[in-house]
C-alpha cells in the first residue's frame, strides 16, 4: 500500500504543485533562450493540458506517449499527465520511424504529443501505432489527423483535476537502450523517486565529513547556493565529533527517514521555494533518467530554476555565454559534454565563477578531464553521480573539493547495497573485478510486459547492473566497462573504456569506439573506430602511436 497524498491534492504530483501555486507562484522555474517561465505560468498550463487529455478518454494508469528536446513543453506535458493519473513515456528524439513505432505499440499508449521539429520521426510511423488514438502536435502544423498542441490545451480548465495516485503508481516509464535488441520500458514509482533523494541527501553530510569540507570551501559556495542552514554546516564541519556521529550508520538510517518523510509533506518544504537555485544539465536529454528525476526533484522543492539554451544541437558557445548571462550555480554534464565545454577555444573570455556545483554523470570521467573542469571552472565541487535507470537511477556518489584528490574511474560509494560478483554469482573481495549488483526499494516494478527479461535482471532481490567494475581500498566503486562489451583477444580480456580514455588524451580527436572484430587467430582483435575534432586530421603514424 503506497503513502497517499494530502493536504493540497490527493494527487501525488499535484500535491506538490497546489503547494508551490499557493506559495510560491511567481518563482521562477525555467528559462528558455529568451523566455522566462514562473511557477504558476508552467502549473496553469500543465492543468489545462491535464484536463484537455482527461476529456479525450485518458484514464488513470494509461500511458502517454510523447517526443519533445529540453523545452517547456517537456516539462508541461511530462506534469499534465501525471496530474491526470496517467503515466508518462518519453520518447527519444533520435530515433528513427521504425524505433518510434516499436515504443509506441509496446508502451500501449493512447496519445501522441510532439513537437513538430521531431515530425519526420513520427509522422511516418502514425499509420501503425494501431493503439494511438489521438495525435497532438505543437508548432508548426502537423499531419491532417494531428490536433493542435495550442488549441487542445485551450479546451482544459486550470484547475487540479483530483486524480487520486501514491509513491506505489509509476511515476514514469522510461525506455532504456541495451546492447542488443530493443530498447525496454523501465517502470519506476513515485515513491522509488522519493527514496532514491531520501538515500542520496542522508549520505551528503557523510560525503563532506568524508572530503574534510571545511569553512573555507562551505563560505566559498554559499553565496551561490542559497540552501537553508548552510552557514551552520561551515560551523559544525569544524567539530570532529558532529562528523564523527554525522557518519554512524544508526544516524545516517534517521537522518534517512527523517528526509523521507519531508519530502512527502510539501507544507514542510515551502520555505526553500524564495531561495532559488539556477540549474543547467545541457547534455543530459530529458527523456534519459539521469535528468529526468531532476524534474521530479523540482517538484519536490519548489526551488530550481532550469536553465535550457534553445538549441537543439549541443553549442558549447551558446552553454558558455548562459553561464555568464544566469549566473548558473549547478552545472551537470556527461564526460562528453564537459570535454567540449573545456577544450571550448574561446572558454576564457567568459566568467563560469557562478558555477558552484559541477556534476559529471551517466559514465565515469576521467582524471585528466576533471583537471581541466577545475581550472576552467575556479569555484566549484566535483560531483560524481553513477547509477542506472533500473535503479531510479541514482546509486553511487563521490565529492571531490580540489584536483587533489582526485581518482581515476572511482564514482565514489554506494547510497544503496552494493556487491560486485563473479561469472558463477559469488561475492568478490575488494580489489578484484566482477559484475556490479545493487539492492534497495529504489529498484524498478520491472520491464513492462517482460517478465522474462525482469528475472533475468533480478537474483534474490537484487539488480545485476551489468557493469564490471571494483571495490577498492576505501570502499569506493571503481568502473571498468560493460560486461557485455569485454573484448577477449588471446586469451585477455581488453576494457574498451580503458583504450577508449588513452586516445581520447590526444588533443585532434573529438571522439572515439572501440569494438572488437572477428579474427581466426586470436579470436578478436581490437578496432578502434576515431572521430577526429573539427578542423584536424588523424594521420596513420599518429594512429599507430596511441
Amino acid at each position: 500500500m503506497g503513502v497517499s497524498m494530502g493536504n493540497f491534492s490527493p494527487n501525488f504530483i499535484a500535491n506538490y504543485l497546489n503547494s508551490i501555486r499557493k506559495y510560491n507562484p511567481e518563482g521562477e522555474f525555467l528559462v528558455y533562450g529568451d523566455k522566462r517561465i514562473r511557477w504558476g505560468q508552467i502549473i496553469d498550463r500543465a492543468y489545462k493540458l491535464a484536463n484537455a487529455l482527461i476529456k479525450i478518454g485518458v484514464k488513470k494508469g494509461d500511458k502517454v506517449a510523447f517526443m519533445f528536446h529540453n523545452t517547456p513543453e517537456f516539462v508541461e506535458v511530462n506534469i499534465a499527465v501525471q496530474v491526470a493519473g496517467a503515466v508518462p513515456s518519453p520518447m527519444n528524439y533520435r530515433f528513427v520511424p521504425r524505433e518510434v513505432e516499436y515504443q509506441g505499440n509496446h508502451s500501449d499508449a493512447s496519445v501522441f504529443l510532439y513537437d513538430a521539429t521531431w515530425r519526420d520521426a513520427v509522422e511516418p510511423a502514425a499509420l501503425n501505432l494501431k493503439n494511438i488514438k489521438h495525435f497532438i502536435c505543437f508548432g508548426e502544423k502537423g499531419m491532417d489527423s494531428a490536433l493542435d498542441y495550442e488549441t487542445f490545451l485551450e479546451t482544459g480548465s486550470a484547475i487540479d483535476p483530483q486524480i487520486p495516485t501514491d509513491t506505489d503508481d509509476l511515476a514514469v516509464m522510461i525506455y532504456t537502450g541495451g546492447t542488443t535488441g530493443y530498447p525496454k520500458g523501465v517502470m519506476l514509482t513515485y515513491g522509488a523517486h522519493v527514496d532514491m533523494f531520501s538515500n542520496l541527501f542522508s549520505m551528503f553530510g557523510v560525503r563532506a565529513a568524508e572530503a574534510d569540507i571545511n569553512k573555507k570551501i562551505i563560505d566559498k559556495i554559499s553565496a551561490g547556493l542559497p540552501l537553508p542552514g548552510i552557514n551552520y554546516l561551515s560551523f559544525l564541519m569544524e567539530r570532529k565529533l558532529f562528523k564523527k556521529i554525522i557518519s554512524h550508520p544508526k544516524v545516517v538510517d534517521f537522518t534517512r527517514e527523517r528526509i523521507r518523510n519531508f519530502l512527502l509533506k510539501p507544507e514542510r518544504l515551502r520555505f526553500a521555494y524564495k531561495k532559488s537555485i539556477k540549474y543547467m544539465i545541457p547534455s543530459m536529454p530529458f527523456f534519459h533518467d539521469a535528468s529526468y528525476q531532476i524534474l521530479i526533484l523540482a517538484v519536490f522543492t519548489g526551488n530550481l530554476d532550469f536553465i535550457i539554451p534553445d538549441s537543439i544541437k549541443f553549442d558549447p558557445e551558446k552553454i558558455l555565454s548562459t553561464i555568464e548571462k544566469e549566473k548558473a550555480v549547478f552545472m551537470a554534464n556527461v564526460p562528453t559534454g564537459w570535454k567540449k565545454i573545456v577544450s571550448h577555444l574561446e572558454i576564457e573570455k567568459y566568467d563560469l565563477s557562478s558555477v558552484k556545483i559541477a556534476v559529471n554523470g551517466a559514465g565515469a570521467a576521467s582524471v585528466t578531464l576533471k583537471k581541466k573542469i577545475f581550472s576552467k571552472f575556479p569555484n566549484i565541487i566535483m560531483v560524481d553521480m553513477f547509477g542506472q535507470t533500473e535503479m531510479t537511477p541514482i546509486t553511487t556518489f563521490r565529492l571531490d573539493l580540489s584536483p587533489d584528490s582526485l581518482k581515476e574511474r572511482s564514482v565514489g560509494k554506494s547510497i544503496v547495497k552494493i556487491k560486485i560478483v563473479d561469472d558463477s554469482g559469488n561475492e568478490v573481495p575488494n580489489g578484484e573485478i566482477g559484475e556490479i549488483m545493487y539492492k534497495s526499494s529504489t529498484i524498478m516494478k520491472g520491464y513492462y510486459k517482460d517478465e522474462e527479461k525482469t528475472n533475468e535482471a533480478m537474483e534474490d532481490g537484487w539488480f545485476r547492473g551489468g557493469d564490471l567494475g571494483y571495490l577498492d581500498e576505501d570502499g569506493e566503486l571503481r568502473l571498468v566497462d560493460r560486461k557485455k562489451e569485454c573484448i577477449n583477444t588471446g586469451g585477455e580480456k581488453v576494457f574498451p573504456l580503458e583504450v577508449e580514455e588513452v586516445i581520447l588524451e590526444h588533443p585532434d580527436v573529438a571522439d572515439v569506439c572501440i569494438i572488437g572484430v572477428p579474427d581466426e587467430e586470436w579470436g578478436s582483435t581490437v578496432r578502434a573506430v576515431i572521430m577526429a575534432a573539427s578542423g584536424k586530421k588523424i594521420t596513420e603514424k599518429e594512429r599507430e602511436s596511441r
